[in-house]
């Protein structure tokens, strides 16, 4: 975390000498509290000292008691409700954050279905930390079951172009939201061409696996990215802002997971194999995949498998591998997460960016990485309270090819701790409720 200003001594109205840091100021009478204004000269940040009396606008004018307050809040719920006291903490408060950087990074959120009427079109937000959940916070989205993405603060849900087709080939639209801020418009991307068959055609949602972003289309409308794991097989399409179409990868099944980083596109198979997506194609040909590793590098074939970027930078390649249990009422199957077995690739900068090989890790150290539908995501676990370090928090992510007879609750969510294997739960949730999935809400001050 960024540190901000530290506090000059200065003198008390009698003359003497008074430390005005933290503890000083708690214990300092009140007609000797001063008013630390912050002022911008130079692109540095400078203190001047002016005396007022100590009433709401004497604590709005007090920057750096303001910012050792802040410090110690742990959630960015509990800065927003700093903020709403008046204009004068809002401002102090979206100083702090752009000053301190403390929330580029933060722990992502459990975004969940209101269990007192969980087929509405409103979420409601578990904050791991904390271990409870904002019941004030309730999140238009209008999905029945699913969201099939959750990223840079934005959901990806799917709808039928036409919902009156009755036959095997439909068109689904994916549609970007972001949640946490109603002024953003609902962005709909053109229509994707899916085979679903007609026992399931009301489980349409099912088959987009998975979407992420390039960036947040907010910040730059023009300028961004969607891929798509979609159809029964997992294939890949692309499409960039401006387009009137995907670009269907012809070439992609079993697509597990895809990931921005380093500026490209990598994409890894159900079996371990890793593909570069070429996007910044400036032909009108289709992007095509460029085959990284092995055809079938890891033995163990996995349930699932992620790609992620650690705080260090590095591409973290994670399989789950899961088990089938039978759960009653319903005597249906479920898959259950036994564990998780994480990879880094290198890569060998001498040949195009090739990876070279992959180093199994046996501890993530001081990274809890997040996964499930949502794009994943590691942070640094000391930066949060509450936050487990070397371990695995998981959603459950699993997409029948068909849910009538495999059923689709979601039963398979926890903590995996990657020192002794050992899983504990995270949030407890009863079944035949839409599925829980994470989301990170941009928070860049308070916008």
């Amino acid at each position: 975390m960024a540190e901000h200003p530290s506090i000059r001594e200065g003198e008390g109205e009698d003359g003497s000498k008074q430390s005005n840091g933290g503890s000083a100021l708690c214990t300092t009478p009140l007609r000797h509290c001063r008013n630390w204004k912050l002022t911008a000269q130079s692109s540095l940040i400078s203190w001047r000292i002016m005396p007022v009396s100590f009433s709401t606008t004497g604590w709005a004018s007090l920057p750096a008691l303001i910012f050792l307050i802040l410090d110690k809040l742990p959630e960015p719920i509990d800065h927003v409700r700093f903020a709403a006291v008046c204009k004068d903490w809002r401002s102090l408060s979206k100083l702090y954050n752009l000053a301190t950087n403390r929330w580029r990074h933060f722990l992502p959120m459990l975004l969940i279905p209101n269990e007192n009427c969980p087929q509405a079109d409103q979420r409601l937000v578990y904050s791991i930390s904390e271990g409870r959940i904002y019941n004030h916070a309730q999140l238009q989205v209008p999905f029945s079951m699913r969201a099939c993405g959750s990223s840079h603060g934005w959901l990806a849900t799917v709808d039928r172009a036409d919902t009156t087709v009755d036959c095997a080939d439909q068109r689904l639209v994916i549609a970007l939201r972001n949640p946490f801020r109603q002024a953003s418009p609902v962005i709909r991307l053109p229509p994707i061409d899916v085979f679903i068959p007609k026992c399931v055609a009301s489980y349409h949602e099912h088959f987009v696996r998975k979407v992420i972003l390039s960036g947040d289309p907010s910040l730059n409308p023009d300028n961004y990215v969607v891929v798509a794991i979609y159809a029964s097989d997992s294939r890949l399409a692309v499409f960039k802002a401006g387009q009137k179409s995907w670009h269907l990868i012809v070439k992609s099944f079993e697509t597990a997971d895809v990931i921005f980083y380093r500026g490209q596109v990598y994409a890894a198979s159900m079996r371990g194999r890793v593909s570069l997506l070429d996007i910044d194609n400036p032909g009108a040909q289709p992007p095509e995949l460029k085959l990284l590793t092995p055809k079938e590098p890891f033995e163990r074939y996995s349930g699932n498998g992620y790609l992620v970027e650690s705080a260090k930078g590095d591409l973290f390649h994670i399989l789950r591998y899961c088990w089938m249990r039978e759960v009653a009422p319903d005597k249906c199957f479920r898959f259950r997460t036994k564990g998780f077995l994480v990879y880094k690739w290198v890569f060998n900068d001498e040949e195009d960016g090739c990876i070279a090989h992959w180093v199994e890790v046996k501890s993530l150290g001081d990274e809890a990485v997040f996964l499930g539908d949502n794009h994943s995501v590691s942070v640094l676990a000391s930066n949060f309270a509450g936050c487990c370090p070397n371990s695995i928090y998981y959603t459950d992510d699993f997409v029948s090819g068909c849910p009538l007879s495999d059923g689709d609750e979601p039963c398979d969510m926890g903590i995996f701790n990657l020192e002794d294997g050992t899983i504990v739960q995270h949030y407890s949730r009863h079944t035949n409720t839409p599925r829980a999935i994470w989301v990170v809400p941009r928070f860049n001050g308070l916008c």
